[in-house]
């Protein structure tokens, strides 16, 4: 939360990313885990003022959770010791968008039908 309020604020913390490179190479000790849309407006890191090393970040448009990113939140918990994990939604979203719009295109089809019984 006080990342965000910095971010709210434009008071983001200086960073020397060649620093957190060399100094998370030998593993990683996140707090959390961010489940994020896809959504390049959405900048995780940025919007809680955190670098490299601090958090996982997985992305996938409409927020949704199959097997293998269940298995990344799970990893990031159960081995890495992520202590919380935020669904982080937003406005506007696309991948909702073409759900209620019943968009058919390619793999969109099959990941939009999955959105499909919220959106009935």
């Amino acid at each position: 939360m006080d990342g965000n309020e910095r971010f709210v604020n434009n008071e983001l913390t200086a960073r020397n990313y060649s620093k957190h490179v060399k100094n998370s190479a030998g593993g990683q000790y996140t707090e959390a885990v961010i489940l994020s849309c896809l959504d390049s407006r959405i900048p995780v890191e940025e919007i809680f003022d955190r670098g490299i090393g601090d958090l996982f970040v997985a992305r996938v448009a409409g927020n949704l959770v199959n097997e293998d990113m269940l298995g990344s939140l799970e990893f990031a918990c159960k081995v890495s010791g992520s202590k919380l994990v935020v669904v982080l939604g937003h406005n506007h979203c696309g991948a909702i968008r073409a759900a209620v719009d019943n968009v058919k295109l390619g793999n969109i089809t099959s990941m939009l039908e999955k959105i499909q019984p919220a959106v009935e």
